[in-house]
């Protein structure tokens, strides 16, 4: 397995690479010059050629790709053309509140949609099968957006219990730190935007589970366990989850990527100060190096969670072996 592993963080090298290539190139396609959408229409044409000139836009495109794909080779990722600082340094200081609320959305469609998953299964054909599948329906087809603005106005508004925008302190240094109160803070703050965040994946985790588990269910094995006199909590959790966990840890996975990239519609409704918020102001103001050192840092963090997806597989499943 640790040769496999080792073969797969290779990988990770090219495909980052591809990812740089592509965003690069869907860049270039954009309409617009992008000295004149920064600079203004009253620039001159000095103006313009000097401000290309420093972002090497004057140079024929395969040279721009190569030099590019150099920089990055050797770490930089360039310079904020709006903030004048670095963008590893921008994306390095607002990663870690899009990865806090990323995975704290996960950790909630995790806890919830797969004992939704779970009853729906355990009580198919009842009641609590139909209405845990419409409150699915339901996740999966409401926009997030949407659900965000009747969350802010019932929870924000209406009700003033929590903040409708903004962070609190950092999550996990509130945890080291033993700071109740910046905890409460921070928990207040993170709540309704991974709630938010959540909603679809939790959806989309419980009908998966139920549709696993079902499958699983009709198993001989299963029939073998109940035949045995074993409790229906038994059969459930330790014959048939267990053999249905492979499909629901790959969705798991790929639904951590979703969030990454569903965080850039969720931080800008809260104000969440995150990369998925800056690469919204980037996109608009036309930054190029900050969008292009998001998305490489996506793709990284993409091929990482799927290399674990995969090495967990193993650790599920006895028969899966990494050679």
């Amino acid at each position: 397995m640790v040769r496999y592993a080792v073969r797969r963080l290779l990988l990770v090298v090219p495909v980052v690479l591809g990812a740089a290539a592509v965003a690069f190139a869907l860049l270039l396609l954009l309409p617009g010059d992008p000295a004149v959408a920064l600079l203004g229409q009253e620039a001159s044409a000095a103006e313009l050629a000097r401000f290309r000139q420093l972002l090497g836009l004057d140079r024929p495109v395969p040279i721009q790709l190569g030099l590019y794909l150099w920089r990055i080779v050797h770490g930089d990722f360039g310079r904020s053309v709006t903030l004048s600082a670095p963008v590893l340094q921008l994306i390095l200081s607002t990663l870690p509140a899009t990865l806090e609320l990323a995975i704290s959305s996960i950790i909630l469609a995790i806890a919830a949609g797969i004992p939704l998953g779970l009853l729906a299964a355990r009580h198919r054909g009842t009641p609590v099968d139909t209405g845990t599948m419409l409150l699915a329906q339901l996740g999966v087809s409401m926009p997030v957006f949407w659900l965000g603005v009747l969350l802010i106005l019932l929870f924000a508004v209406k009700l003033n219990w929590l903040p409708s925008f903004g962070r609190g302190a950092p999550f996990l240094s509130s945890v080291i730190t033993a700071d109740l109160p910046a905890l409460a803070d921070s928990i207040r703050h993170l709540f309704l935007p991974a709630c938010t965040l959540a909603f679809f994946n939790l959806a989309l985790l419980s009908r998966l589970t139920r549709w696993a588990l079902l499958e699983v269910l009709e198993e001989d094995y299963v029939r073998t366990a109940r035949a045995k006199g074993q409790r229906e909590r038994i059969v459930l959790y330790r014959h048939a989850l267990r053999n249905a966990l492979l499909p629901i840890v790959t969705i798991v996975g790929l639904q951590f990527g979703n969030a990454l990239g569903g965080a850039v519609v969720t931080e800008t409704i809260y104000g969440w100060p995150g990369m998925g918020r800056l690469v919204v102001q980037a996109i608009g103001q036309r930054d190029f190096p900050v969008v292009q050192g998001a998305v490489l840092v996506l793709a990284l963090i993409f091929s990482l969670v799927n290399m674990v997806v995969d090495l967990t597989y193993a650790l599920i499943d006895p028969r899966i072996r990494y050679e």
